[in-house]
């Protein structure tokens, strides 16, 4: 049987001021209902709010580029410029998604996703019609002004039943030439794979293969279906995978390279060496900056792991938060990591080390309750 995969849709606030001792190295962008805290996080995960906050944003954040921000409402797209310290300020730009092509499959839907360079922006539109139904994948290049140029769009109305399953990507690969996701279909997920024009604008990767890992030959039709990605900085994935056609198998985390020519994925890993998840109902997926650790959310429960490239990740301890639903997962350059429960309206900051893992100090702190796709974003400064 299927597992019914959870997409989280939430928007976070952090209504009180912590204590900051030392520089700021990073900002922390957390989506409100009255608009965009944004606090300035130390080494070692304190936090101080940004004077101003909360900063007027029109839609749903969906990225930060160090530049500028990034939020998606229903047609139209949003460019906010930065602050020095982080904070937002006035529109830089907007552009309305219904005037270019896919805008027929719908109005913005899904998880929307940010290179690494900071300049390409896709967007997902759907639910148009509930019959004969589409979705598209477009995608734009934001320019050093904020301004956006449609680049071009990838349209999809595979389905059953009038019904068009989703187009969401997750993850670009490291070398921004690919990107990748998790598509939900009848019986099962499968992959979602993109490549990067020329010219910017992702389209279906045509050469896109799965191969590996080894499967359970004990089990009857065994085959791994993809439930969560993650892309490390030196071209692998990570990926959460199950069984769906066996109802008592457990979610277990597995590594792909990439294919540098092709985006094809491929895995060494087996069903006897990969780790078997300790979380509950997996819903997120982070992958530390330096692509040496990643973390997991479930309901309940939070789990880091080592992310070893090819090899099989590695188990860092057991769960964290036992009996505390996680929902989303973000690092810093520092291996702080921020875990947010929408359920309790915490947010639970560690510091992940090779001899350990530790609370930072001020953490849990109390949230309000969320709302939307992206709650919160982490923009280290360097």
């Amino acid at each position: 049987m299927l597992k019914a995969k959870l997409v989280t849709t939430a928007v976070v606030c952090l209504p009180l001021l912590f204590a900051n001792k030392g520089s700021a190295q990073a900002n922390i962008y957390i989506q409100t209902l009255s608009g965009v805290d944004v606090y300035n996080a130390n080494d070692n995960g304190q936090l101080t709010l940004v004077s101003g906050s909360p900063f007027y944003d029109s839609g749903q954040m969906e990225g930060v580029n160090g530049n500028y921000l990034i939020s998606v409402g229903t047609d139209y797209l949003h460019s906010y410029k930065l602050e020095a310290n982080g904070g937002v300020g006035a529109q830089a730009s907007q552009i309305d998604t219904q005037s270019y092509s896919g805008s027929t499959c719908g109005t913005t839907s899904g998880i929307s996703l940010l290179d690494h360079t900071g300049q390409y922006f896709a967007v997902s539109l759907g639910g148009a019609s509930a019959t004969d139904g589409c979705y598209a994948l477009q995608t734009y290049k934001i320019n050093s002004s904020g301004d956006f140029t449609f680049l071009g769009d990838s349209f999809s109305n595979i389905g059953v039943h009038g019904e068009a399953y989703n187009t969401n990507v997750e993850t670009y690969s490291s070398s921004d030439l690919y990107s990748y996701g998790v598509q939900s279909q009848q019986g099962a997920t499968v992959w979602l794979a993109y490549k990067q024009a020329s010219t910017g604008e992702l389209e279906t990767d045509s050469s896109f293969t799965v191969t590996g890992p080894e499967e359970n030959p004990s089990v009857s039709g065994s085959n791994y279906a993809p439930w969560l990605v993650a892309a490390d900085n030196a071209g692998h994935l990570a990926a959460v995978l199950n069984t769906p056609f066996d109802s008592s198998s457990a979610f277990q985390l597995g590594s792909y390279t990439i294919n540098p020519s092709t985006g094809a994925i491929s895995s060494t890993n087996t069903y006897a060496n990969m780790p078997t998840l300790q979380v509950e109902n997996p819903n997120h997926i982070g992958m530390a900056w330096g692509g040496n650790y990643l973390a997991v959310s479930g309901d309940p429960g939070l789990q880091v792991f080592h992310f070893n490239g090819a090899n099989p990740p590695t188990a860092f301890g057991g769960v964290l938060l036992p009996n505390t639903q996680i929902d989303q997962v973000a690092w810093d350059k520092n291996n702080n990591l921020y875990a947010l429960s929408y359920e309790s309206n915490q947010l639970y900051v560690y510091t992940v080390t090779p001899t350990g893992i530790t609370e930072a100090p001020g953490s849990p702190y109390t949230v309000s309750k969320p709302n939307g796709w992206t709650g919160i974003i982490v923009v280290p400064k360097s």
